[in-house]
């Protein structure tokens, strides 16, 4: 046997070898998938309640930020409230100068994109194993159509496709999520900083009340 023989019958068989862990990782990019779409609808369903009739701009023009009433603050979503309330620890802290306050809104707005991390990255994953899943099994399909084993090929071909098949999927929903939270994410981004213009507008002001505390003015 040849030296080139031998790395293509080596390349075959860590080709094969592989086949158990790709399949394992083909089912987590299942798994993956619809976690990742199930939690998407559960936050769309609480976004929708709790954004219901809320406008950013109306809501600034109730009141300062820093002055407002806890009754004011509950009618914004979650993660303006948690916003709010950082600032407030901050600032009870003294940690809002020099840069404090932006280095408050950076950290949220990381926060914020962390969550497209993994639906973008399912986006490439998944089809990316589905097409490994693919080719192995062809690999195996073709050596049995050489030894004229037509029902060993035809079951490798099944399994080749069908981890096509499952690979694109799970790339298809995971880039539904990824858009989605793409769009959510934009959207919280430019009310934080929204949000946090206007504070930093009432911390420069001469007077902001006795206690920083929000709705303690």
């Amino acid at each position: 046997m040849s030296v080139l023989q031998l790395l293509e019958n080596g390349l075959f068989a860590l080709g094969q070898v592989l086949r158990f862990p790709i399949m394992v990782l083909l089912w987590v990019c299942v798994a993956a998938a619809l976690f990742m779409a199930g939690h998407a609808v559960v936050e769309l369903v609480a976004r929708q309640r709790e954004r219901r009739g809320f406008d950013i701009k109306r809501w600034l023009q109730g009141g300062p930020v820093l002055d407002a009433t806890e009754t004011r603050l509950a009618e914004l979503p979650a993660l303006l409230r948690r916003l709010a309330a950082d600032v407030w620890a901050s600032r009870q802290a003294g940690a809002l100068e020099h840069g404090g306050l932006e280095h408050l809104l950076l950290e949220r707005e990381e926060q914020v994109r962390h969550t497209l991390l993994a639906p973008r990255a399912l986006v490439k994953v998944g089809p990316s194993i589905g097409l490994i899943g693919t080719l192995i099994p062809m690999g195996a399909s073709l050596a049995s159509l050489a030894t004229g084993n037509l029902e060993v090929m035809a079951g490798q071909m099944v399994v080749a496709f069908t981890s096509t098949i499952v690979g694109l999927t799970t790339g298809t929903l995971a880039y539904v999520v990824a858009s989605a939270r793409q769009a959510w994410a934009t959207e919280a981004v430019r009310e934080q900083r929204f949000l946090v213009e206007r504070i930093a507008t009432e911390l420069d002001a001469p007077s902001g009340g006795s206690d920083p505390r929000p709705g303690k003015g």
